[in-house]
């Protein structure tokens, strides 16, 4: 990681500081771990996407911390500040790094435009009370509805508008702000994946959301939505997985480098994000029809300077291996391996994932005749 990437990264540290202790235990590292993923993507990709990675870190800054500490200006200005210092830490970092492909065309191009799908959001009463932001698009008489999920994985919905624009063309999608971020209600407390399914669930119900649904979940989001068929079976169609966290990865990866994640044998941590305990193994299975997408470009080993090369390569094949295991647990699962993507794949391939789901849409329509 070059100077630049590491004073991000401590200005990042700084501004998790300023988030509540409850969202900090909860979303804190796995923020942090996507923020590192698309630092690396970015210097490999261009200029766009080190845009895009600014104006997200830019808005999230402000949309997380502002609301919560609305009533003192002056915290609503470090955020402001801190989340402008980190993009001009981008572009000084890129801007001068001949390594970096787009060196000579920082001061004449203008950034890259991040599609967005049409503004048709509201807030909606749900979940004891609390209103929580939903943003649906496209044709609801359209296939299956489709939900690309929050709350773990990715934050605010924004961060799906690459998604939604290209799903809104073929059937009805939406995309929300979970309790705790963006428009919807800030609540203090500890919320376990079991309470943020229960939320997806009142929320759904309280939009009236035509179900059954197609679920759609990246990173740890893939255990929110697996976590949710199981809970209300009937009402899923359909999954796509992205890049998918697997709920045995903690104790398998600390089996290949304990120092990896000192987290594997913190059972609160492991309850609250749905993840299994050591030795415990994953049983849900369901014969949906499941795509399963995968990233090609992985993290480098000098990434994690703690790893040896072997743990490294290690942990990478452990990742492939959980993505293989969840195609296996469908009968119409399918595993696709997506050329030139990284974790934030819902940012760099919007595409492949957009086919994903438009490929279960028409499997279930063909089951359903």
């Amino acid at each position: 990681m070059t100077r630049s990437h590491r004073f991000a990264s401590w200005i990042y540290d700084r501004l998790l500081s300023l988030h509540g202790d409850s969202l900090r235990m909860q979303y804190g590292e796995e923020m942090k771990h996507l923020f590192w993923e698309q630092l690396r993507d970015a210097d490999e990709v261009g200029r766009g996407t080190v845009a895009s990675v600014c104006r997200s870190v830019a808005y999230e800054t402000i949309s997380l911390i502002g609301p919560v500490y609305l009533a003192n200006a002056r915290l609503v200005a470090i955020s402001t500040l801190a989340a402008s210092a980190i993009t001009l830490c981008f572009f000084a970092g890129f801007c001068s790094n001949a390594a970096v492909p787009v060196v000579h065309g920082c001061s004449k191009e203008n950034p890259s435009q991040e599609p967005s799908a049409t503004q048709s959001g509201r807030l909606v009463p749900a979940s004891g009370g609390y209103k929580m932001f939903l943003e649906c698009t496209g044709d609801s008489h359209k296939g299956a509805t489709v939900i690309l999920a929050t709350g773990r994985g990715i934050g605010p919905y924004q961060e799906w508008s690459k998604v939604q624009s290209r799903v809104e063309t073929f059937s009805h999608v939406c995309s929300y702000d979970p309790l705790g971020f963006g428009q919807s209600d800030h609540v203090e407390g500890a919320h376990p994946m079991s309470e943020v399914v229960e939320n997806m669930h009142d929320l759904f119900h309280a939009a009236q959301l035509q179900g059954p649904y197609i679920l759609v979940g990246a990173s740890l989001g893939g255990v929110l939505i697996r976590r949710y068929e199981e809970r209300y079976h009937t009402d899923v169609a359909g999954l796509v997985f992205v890049d998918s966290a697997h709920e045995e990865q903690e104790w398998r990866d600390a089996a290949i480098a304990p120092n990896f994640d000192p987290e594997w044998k913190n059972t609160k941590y492991l309850q609250g994000n749905g993840l299994l305990a050591p030795e415990q193994r994953l049983r849900w299975r369901d014969d949906v029809p499941l795509v399963v997408l995968e990233r090609t470009d992985l993290p480098t080993c000098g990434a994690f300077p703690e790893l040896s090369q072997h743990q490294c390569d290690q942990i990478n094949l452990a990742w492939h291996d959980f993505q293989v295991d969840l195609s296996h647990r469908s009968k119409y699962g399918e595993l696709r391996q997506i050329a030139g993507s990284g974790h934030a794949m819902h940012r760099q391939k919007p595409e492949a994932i957009s086919q994903a789901i438009l490929d279960v849409n028409k499997q279930i329509l063909t089951s359903t005749h």
